[in-house]
């Protein structure tokens, strides 16, 4: 009886498309918050290509997708409450009630309905005591994903909270 041997090993173009992936899903895991505060329908799109990518090419393209969209797409309320929303998600679970009514009451006195439906050049100003805010409860509470995310993303945050501490 013969014994085969497993000499399997991956080719250089296996090794690539490997390397491809996991940089598109670190961008897009500490960027998807910011896209979706951008908009839902833009978030969406994103994610169908990452579930559609299956070459180098394609989580290429998927990453420009991303560059684009945040470098064109204005922030909305709608989107940012959305985000907001998914974060807190994560951060919630681990607050004081004390720190939840915070956020609640922060929350509650948004504006987050537009009267019109015209840019809404303000959005982001609007939204970054929350978005502040549940990054300090995510380093506080050593919530890993959203502490990335919140290092990654919305790069107008830490340009505002220093601007706050000046």
């Amino acid at each position: 009886m013969c014994e085969a041997k497993n000499n399997w090993q991956p080719d250089s173009e296996q090794i690539a498309l490997k390397q491809s992936k996991k940089q598109a899903e670190q961008f897009w895991a500490s960027n998807k918050y910011d896209v979706m505060a951008r908009g839902y329908a833009s978030y969406k799109q994103i994610s169908a290509r990452y579930r559609d990518a299956s070459t180098a090419a394609d989580y290429e393209a998927a990453m420009h997708s991303i560059s684009h969209t945040l470098s064109v797409l204005p922030y909305t309320m709608k989107g940012l409450r959305t985000s907001v929303e998914h974060m807190w998600g994560y951060v919630s679970k681990h607050v004081h009630e004390e720190e939840r009514a915070v956020f609640q009451h922060i929350f509650d006195t948004l504006e987050w309905q537009s009267e019109t439906s015209e840019l809404e050049p303000d959005a982001f100003e609007t939204a970054a005591p929350l978005l502040l805010l549940i990054q300090e409860f995510a380093i506080k509470y050593d919530v890993t994903y959203i502490k990335q995310t919140m290092a990654n993303s919305f790069p107008r945050l830490a340009e505002n909270h220093q601007q706050d501490h000046n």
